[in-house]
């Protein structure tokens, strides 16, 4: 049997050319991760405001699925009721919460502020609750919010705007983490920033959302009607209806914008626990609806979405963290044989991830310290994320996926409490009584 540090070693003595395979495949997985969306995202930050003002104020429905959010629903509702635009009524649809989240709706309820729809106990899950709030709505468009978010006060207002072209069927917003307060929640916020909001503004240019966001995505009522709604059988509500926005869609039809100017604060998980919990959720729902609809005009079909950007998920949920655990593997080893050539390559690693976190949150305009935490991008959070991507697809192929809830501890940034511009009683007359 071949001892595996042998055959490394020699391997690595016998051809300095080993060093640039290994640079160049690492640069290659940099480039398509990050830096290839770079320019786009700057292209299409010039194009913001490509969107003329809406002439019509259409009636919006904002749906607030909550299960057991007594300690943010309220939060959220302030930043609602403080929205700048006007001619929107709020469903919030109580799932089955066994905490105070019923006491803390039924004041607003009454006062004629918003609606609440009760459902269980026990709760039914987000997709139902999405269905029977989309049940009530009377508005054109339906945007739909978390429960643990906050938005800014013309949030709702932005992502009207797309909506002007008849052809326009869904609209993404910015989401932003709301509480980076150590360094797991720091990394998260980061991530959100390079490789979640500039791949989604690159993409915008060609008519392609990879997954409307359930933290505030918006979507026209007669189009969520005729894809059926929300499923069950995923356990990633967001990205299943979204393939079936983009599978629906004819020639003429637009399946999403993604507006970057229309921000909305999710709660990240503030232990590894709950990060584990939480991404087991979104990857393996992610192996999922691949699962469940790759064979119905999800890579054929649906114009630049099949051609560009069901290979670009695929590559990147099921590619790329395989490549990136072996040349981990590869490095730990190197570093015993020649420090000093893996060291090289860490260096030139560090400075591209570094380049692209500089330009993510210039971009973004952000804040300048997550920059620091370029290097974990190289050896770090990345591998940890790999690691759990494979976790979760063993686990989505055995069937244990379930809906995994970090531990909910409130809105604790500064930031996030910036949003939030009236204390809970001022009064908001411009909604309905």
């Amino acid at each position: 049997m071949i001892d595996l540090m042998s055959l490394v070693q020699q391997i690595l003595q016998s051809t300095p050319t080993i060093y640039f395979w290994y640079i160049a495949i690492g640069v290659v997985i940099i480039l398509v991760n990050d830096l290839t969306f770079i320019p786009l995202a700057l292209i299409h930050d010039r194009l913001l405001g490509r969107y003329p003002k809406p002439e019509v104020s259409p009636l919006v429905t904002v749906l607030v699925p909550a299960h057991n959010e007594q300690e943010n629903i309220d939060s959220l509702l302030r930043t609602l009721f403080e929205q700048t635009y006007e001619n929107m009524e709020i469903i919030v649809i109580n799932d089955g919460s066994t905490d105070h989240t019923r006491e803390i709706l039924e004041p607003y309820a009454l006062q004629g502020r918003i609606r609440v729809l009760n459902l269980g106990p026990p709760n039914v899950g987000k997709h139902a609750a999405l269905n029977a709030g989309i049940k009530l709505a009377k508005g054109e468009i339906l945007l739909v919010v978390d429960a643990d978010g906050l938005l800014e006060r013309d949030a709702v207002a932005n992502m009207l705007v797309p909506f002007r072209d008849p052809n326009v069927m869904s609209v993404s917003g910015n989401i932003r983490v709301a509480n980076p307060v150590n360094l797991l929640t720091r990394c998260q916020s980061l991530e959100y920033i390079r490789d979640i909001n500039i791949p989604r503004r690159a993409f915008d240019l060609l008519n392609i959302a990879l997954v409307v966001p359930g933290p505030l995505g918006a979507f026209r009522r007669s189009v969520l009607l005729n894809i059926g709604q929300y499923d069950p059988d995923t356990v990633t509500e967001d990205f299943d209806v979204t393939v079936k926005v983009q599978k629906a869609r004819d020639s003429t039809k637009i399946a999403s914008r993604n507006i970057t100017n229309a921000v909305a604060y999710t709660q990240a998980p503030q232990t590894l626990r709950d990060l584990v919990r939480q991404r087991k959720r979104w990857y393996g729902g992610m192996a999922q609806t691949y699962a469940k609809h790759h064979r119905h005009r999800m890579w054929r079909g649906s114009g630049s979405y099949s051609m560009i950007g069901v290979p670009y998920l695929f590559y990147t949920l099921f590619i790329i963290p395989p490549l990136e655990l072996i040349m981990t593997g590869i490095t730990i080893i190197g570093l015993a044989l020649d420090p000093l050539g893996i060291m090289a390559a860490y260096i030139v690693f560090c400075a591209m991830e570094t380049l692209t976190s500089i330009l993510a949150v210039a971009l973004d305009r952000a804040d300048w310290r997550l920059v620091l935490l370029s290097p974990l991008y190289v050896i770090g959070y990345r591998q940890l994320l790999d690691l759990v991507r494979v976790y979760a697809y063993v686990e989505a192929i055995r069937g244990r996926l379930s809906w995994g809830r970090a531990q909910r501890i409130g809105q604790t940034s500064i930031k996030a409490r910036s949003v939030l511009s009236v204390p809970a009683t001022a009064p908001s007359a411009r909604f309905p009584r």
